[in-house]
């Protein structure tokens, strides 16, 4: 394959590319419900431009010398190449994630607390009772509540 005509047309295809990026920003700023209606659209069209970022980068980088030079001389455009959005994205979701774990401890912590309070009232029995109900109907004799007792969960009274 003729590499060179590969990358002189992402040559050729970094400033419609800027311009659109330029359009995606304007859009993002001033434009945020014409930009919401066409979402999809803008998304693609923001691909496609860090896809052509990309591409261009990586013939800059097959012609570099080494990595470091590399470095100092496109560390710009290594960074208008990772999309941020994601990286965003990635940790609002991680914080979401963290925050639906800490209502679920403070339900079951509260849930805890309402079983306390209806078996201290006598509305609910605890584990030992219900397993000892259960053997006595399903057996009708004293040796498997034996074993009930020995089942007791140690912080049960």
């Amino acid at each position: 394959m003729d590499w060179s005509r590969v990358e002189r047309f992402f040559d050729l295809m970094i400033v419609p590319a800027l311009l659109v990026l330029v359009v995606i920003v304007v859009a993002d700023i001033f434009f945020t419900d014409f930009k919401y209606t066409y979402e999809t659209y803008f998304f693609y069209a923001d691909v496609l431009v860090i896809s052509i970022f990309v591409g261009d980068l990586s013939f800059k980088f097959k012609r570099a010398k080494n990595w470091k030079g590399f470095l100092r001389r496109e560390w710009l455009e290594i960074l208008a190449v990772i999309p941020f959005f994601w990286i965003f994205r990635l940790v609002d979701s991680v914080v979401r994630v963290g925050e639906l774990l800490q209502e679920i401890v403070h339900l079951v912590a509260r849930g805890g607390r309402l079983m306390r309070l209806f078996a201290a009232l006598g509305l609910v029995t605890s584990r030992h009772e219900r397993f000892s109900e259960f053997l006595r109907k399903v057996t009708g004799t004293d040796r498997f509540e034996d074993a009930a007792e020995f089942f007791k969960h140690p912080y049960e009274d």
